[in-house]
């Protein structure tokens, strides 16, 4: 593309009117500008700036693919990001369809607002997933909180892989999202001209997501030169081993190859913890009384609850539902099998669900 032409993955792209992001290529970090013949503006990145932005998008990349493993249970891989930049009326004609978009406002080492633009089938895959909604194909009020949740563990995952790249301690905000179906409502803040971060994950069974995060340019050049400044800084420090200069050979230590450690070192801090007592119920239903009805309470009285005969009870850990099982009787005594692992997004929408 550095001679102005299209190329022939580009050209079918407009041609069948795709309904997201025309970045297809995200490998290519030497592109100056996203689109045939455009020129590149003062506010453009130069090469050596998109390819630091570009070293420190694969290990957000990663990072975040994890992320979109764990929530959703199938694995997530992520492929080569790619860096360009374009005006805010450029990035409106180049988005078709409907998006979600997350702004995210970073203070600290980072300062300006970080945008998420998401098409809305890369959506629907990861959050159908989460709700058990595979045919649903509308970014519902459901949908959209629910991704919500994708997005702010992705942002904390960024910021932290960001802040130890730059050596600078990030500050998110909260994500503001919303769903927009029509690109030319769609407004940035931080000037006319910005950087888009493209990074593309595949999700097992469900194809290709794409993710966009679009990002003032100056923005963009901070990152970069404050990336810089930490590799310098950390280069300078390193002087290498002492060399004597009494005319006595000098030979490197030999040590025996590093061995696998024990499974609880890899643990960390948690270890602290581990004697740590927890209050563990295990709740056969529940129900609400009025007042009259409590006080009525006597010997032989019935209470109906809220579970159906045969149905799993709840296992809570201080009163945060962990796993679900079944009651059994072990020498006499009450006990549970566990049956089922509680996930931490079923956690999150037990409250609005009502159950699991």
């Amino acid at each position: 593309m550095s001679d102005g032409t299209l190329s022939q993955d580009e050209i079918d792209a407009l041609l069948q009117g795709t309904d997201e992001l025309m970045t297809e290529s995200l490998g290519d970090s030497s592109i100056s500008n996203f689109g045939g013949g455009r020129s590149v503006s003062a506010d453009a990145l130069t090469d050596n700036e998109k390819a630091n932005l570009g070293e420190i998008l694969r290990e957000v990349g990663t990072a975040e693919a994890n992320i979109i493993s764990t929530l959703t249970g199938l694995n997530c891989t992520f492929g080569s990001p790619f860096v360009d930049t374009a005006s805010l009326d450029t990035i409106r004609k180049d988005l078709k369809g409907k998006i979600l978009i997350a702004r995210v406002a970073l203070t600290g080492g980072v300062n300006g607002e970080w945008a998420f633009v998401v098409p809305d089938k890369s959506v629907l895959s990861i959050a159908n997933v989460l709700i058990g909604q595979e045919d649903n194909t509308e970014l519902t009020d459901l949908i959209k909180n629910t991704f919500t949740e994708v997005i702010t563990q992705m942002v904390s995952s960024m910021v932290s892989v960001i802040s130890e790249k730059i050596g600078r301690q990030i500050t998110p905000g909260i994500p503001n999202v919303e769903v927009l179906n029509d690109s030319s409502n769609l407004t940035l803040g931080g000037g006319q001209f910005f950087a888009r971060l493209s990074n593309l994950f595949n999700l097992q069974d469900k194809g290709n997501l794409k993710f966009f995060s679009i990002i003032p340019v100056g923005m963009a050049r901070n990152i970069s030169n404050t990336y810089n400044a930490a590799k310098s800084a950390a280069a300078t420090q390193y002087k290498g081993p002492a060399v004597q200069q009494t005319g006595v050979p000098v030979k490197n230590v030999a040590f025996e190859p590093l061995q696998m450690g024990v499974a609880s070192e890899g643990m960390g801090n948690i270890a602290l913890l581990l004697d740590v007592p927890m209050r563990v119920t295990v709740e056969l239903g529940r129900t609400e009384m009025t007042i009259k009805e409590i006080l009525g309470l006597g010997e032989g009285s019935i209470i109906e609850l809220n579970k159906l005969a045969g149905e799993p009870v709840d296992i809570l850990v201080n009163d945060k539902l962990i796993a679900q099982g079944e009651v059994v009787v072990i020498d006499e005594n009450f006990a549970v099998r566990v049956t089922k692992i509680v996930t931490p997004m079923e956690r999150i929408f037990e409250g609005s669900e009502g159950k699991i």
